[in-house]
């Protein structure tokens, strides 16, 4: 499933110049997040984890009409369960995103802009974890991301909620988990 993804996601990067629009410029974001309250579900029980920050950053092309299509990295800090288990998990997420622009204040020289954005790719698992596991693994998974934006002088604020599947196995059982978390994205476009 990994080279599935890996190749979905060359595939996305290399394919995007070649259908953006003429005129367009390459648009490259980055930017530090903060997720509020991350939920791991497993076996039908969900856990809470602390909240953690994020940094990444995302390459768009402006397809036509203010339609975008680009990929993305963001890495996602590991943070504790708050159990007294002692055990960390964050994701880094490589992924290809659409988003539609709408301009709301309608001027030329100062735009604001509102947009729609998706997000689908491949998480990767960080897990840290205490000595008590004798033989431990986790797998990567399908990641997906939904949220809307909005651009005012270059500055970027995008609120997404994102979901991370993955499966670890532990002392020989196996068992798949979901990993969800709001986040807030602050970042700065940069005109290539």
């Amino acid at each position: 499933m990994k080279k599935i993804f890996a190749v979905l996601f060359l595939a996305v990067a290399l394919v995007m110049p070649v259908f953006a629009a003429d005129d367009t410029d390459l648009e490259l974001i980055p930017k530090i997040g903060y997720l509020f309250s991350p939920e791991i579900t497993a076996h039908s029980h969900s856990y809470s984890k602390d909240s953690a920050i994020s940094v990444g950053a995302d390459l768009f092309f402006d397809m036509q009409n203010n339609f975008f299509l680009g990929v993305g990295l963001v890495w996602g800090q590991n943070t504790k369960y708050d159990s007294d288990v002692d055990e960390k998990i964050g994701f880094t997420n490589l992924y290809a995103a659409v988003k539609y622009k709408f301009l709301v204040n309608g001027s030329e020289e100062d735009p604001c802009y509102l947009y729609p954005l998706v997000q689908l790719g491949m998480g990767i698992p960080g897990w840290e974890v205490s000595g008590f596991f004798s033989d431990y693994e986790i797998n990567s998974g399908f990641y997906w991301g939904l949220g809307i934006g909005g651009e005012v002088k270059n500055i970027i604020l995008e609120f997404v909620y994102g979901c991370n599947y993955a499966t670890r196995k532990v002392d020989g059982h196996s068992d798949d988990f979901s990993y969800t978390a709001f986040r807030i994205n602050v970042g700065y476009k940069f005109i290539l």
